[in-house]
């Protein structure tokens, strides 16, 4: 019974960190905004999402961060048709954090593969939760 339960809940938090389609508002999931509904291919960081967090790993400044507990933050930015990042923002609990994951995106100065629709590149919304415990 406890296998079950397990597999249940390992099952269940899969779709729980999925990206979703969603209109209006955002909340602390990965979100595609509707511009990104009409895309075929999304786009992607060099070597994928699992590069994208160690690159955010490695730019974390921690001393940016003057208070302690779980802190969250939402940033969302547009990789371009030529694959550069435009207009990074963050909301969240904490402005330093908000600050620092700002920066970090801003940085990247690698290209993105851009996103595809109907064989050509597009602008994609890209959105990365993040929370960390301090």
């Amino acid at each position: 019974m406890k296998k079950i339960g397990l597999f249940i809940l390992l099952l269940g938090s899969h779709f729980v960190f999925a990206q979703t389609i969603q209109t209006g508002l955002a909340n602390n999931k990965s979100v595609v905004s509707t511009e990104n509904i009409n895309v075929e291919t999304p786009a992607e960081f060099p070597g994928g999402m699992d590069a994208l967090r160690k690159y955010i790993f490695n730019e974390f400044n921690i001393e940016n961060i003057k208070s302690s507990g779980v802190i969250t933050s939402v940033t969302k930015f547009v990789v371009s048709a030529d694959g550069s990042i435009e207009s990074a923002t963050a909301k969240g609990d904490n402005k330093d954090m908000n600050q620092e994951m700002e920066r970090i995106i801003k940085s990247i100065k690698i290209k993105w593969k851009p996103a595809q629709s109907k064989g050509r590149p597009v602008k994609y919304m890209v959105t990365v939760p993040i929370t960390i415990n301090l």
